[in-house]
């Protein structure tokens, strides 16, 4: 009976052992791209902003080490969109949304909860946070100020990282290390002047934030935003991209319609993944416009140089394909 004690605590003592060094054993290396699950709906905001119910900050657990976050479209008509990276001793935080409020949009509060649950889950204690704005728009930088108090994450240095100081000038790409979980950083502005798009090689995705997502690319900086897409199309002809992820939404699911600026209430919204065949066909679309001003209407996004985000392609000069021609009925 002693010996089958002794056995019983030795069994415990192991299980414990390989408890606590879970996530030392995670190589995060696959063959195929890490599976993960987008089969969900996202909250769609409301016909009233004041009424609404809904979560500030809706979390979703792509895969075990990666979670897909968005903000609440009745808190802020842009409905960003982050992502929550985790490697074996560190984490990174794409973009912050769109509000700087904590009590309207607690965004630290809720990327704080994830990180508790994950180190719980893993057994484990991170050492760093690392906080990377995908671009300099607000939608992207809103929440940054709520990151700026390293104790409210005890034990855990908070980095707040700029894109131009990853990657600037003649050097277009760069690499971040989140322990085994290495990823690539590539310069994208155009859109942006100070953006930069991220690649995993573990998941296969390719997180775009406002260069290139299911909306109004509206370009600022015309030859800039052309070699960035070329430099993307490149990129993922030499990788698995198993699919890319934007900054938002502004597309319908049905093609080629737009929600109007600042609709607080999206319940038929595009889905946010994108595949790479509508990179290279946004790239072809920009190499068409050549600089002029135009609007180009695609089913998956709508290219605009020149021209305000606000504009509507009704009466400009250009190239529908025919199954999205229709009759205005906004």
């Amino acid at each position: 009976m002693k010996g089958l004690q002794v056995s019983l605590l030795g069994l415990v003592c192991a299980a414990l052992l390989v408890s606590t060094t879970a996530i030392a054993d995670t190589t995060f290396k696959y063959d195929e791209p890490a599976p993960g699950n987008m089969r969900f709906a996202w909250i769609h905001g409301s016909i009233s902003a004041k009424a609404n119910t809904d979560v500030r900050v809706q979390v979703h657990r792509y895969n075990e080490h990666t979670y897909i976050l968005r903000q609440n479209p009745a808190i802020h008509w842009e409905a960003p969109f982050m992502y929550l990276l985790f490697g074996t001793d560190t984490a990174i935080l794409l973009d912050t949304g769109a509000t700087a409020e904590p009590e309207y949009f607690p965004i630290f509060e809720k990327v704080k909860r994830v990180i508790g649950r994950w180190e719980s889950a893993n057994k484990t204690k991170l050492a760093k946070l690392v906080v990377l704005p995908l671009g300099d728009d607000e939608s992207q930088l809103g929440g940054l100020s709520q990151f700026k108090d390293p104790s409210n994450l005890a034990g855990m240095e908070v980095v707040l990282e700029s894109p131009t100081a990853i990657v600037s000038g003649a050097v277009t790409e760069a690499s971040i290390d989140l322990g085994d979980r290495s990823l690539a950083v590539i310069a994208t502005p155009g859109l942006s002047a100070a953006a930069v798009s991220i690649y995993d090689p573990w998941s296969d995705i390719l997180f775009t934030g406002n260069t290139f997502y299911p909306g109004r690319l509206v370009i600022r900086d015309f030859a800039a935003y052309k070699a960035s897409l070329q430099r993307l199309v490149a990129f993922a002809d030499k990788q698995n991209v198993e699919w890319i992820a934007g900054g938002r939404i502004e597309m319908q699911a049905t093609p080629g319609m737009d929600y109007r600026l600042r609709a607080n209430y999206r319940p038929h919204e595009r889905p946010l993944q994108m595949s790479v065949s509508t990179l290279t066909q946004a790239l072809q679309i920009v190499a068409l416009i050549n600089g002029r001003e135009m609007i180009e209407v695609a089913a998956d996004f709508i290219v605009m140089n020149g021209v305000g985000r606000g504009a509507r392609a009704y009466g400009w000069p250009v190239y529908t394909p025919g199954p999205l021609q229709k009759p205005n009925v906004r």
